[in-house]
């Protein structure tokens, strides 16, 4: 579970920050709400690895 919440975290907060540096590069419209659900999705997985620590 440890892991899951890592990997998770890690990967929606760095897609999420890189995702409106590809879709400008490309021209096209940025979808901000997809970029805020991944980067809230991404916060919310390291809150769960800190605030569930002891248990794991």
């Amino acid at each position: 579970m440890k892991k899951l919440l890592t990997w998770g975290g890690v990967s929606l907060l760095t897609t999420a920050l890189l995702d409106p540096l590809l879709y400008s590069m490309l021209e096209k419209p940025i979808p901000w709400g997809r970029d805020l659900v991944m980067a809230a999705a991404g916060i919310g997985c390291l809150y769960l690895l800190v605030k569930l620590r002891d248990t794991f």
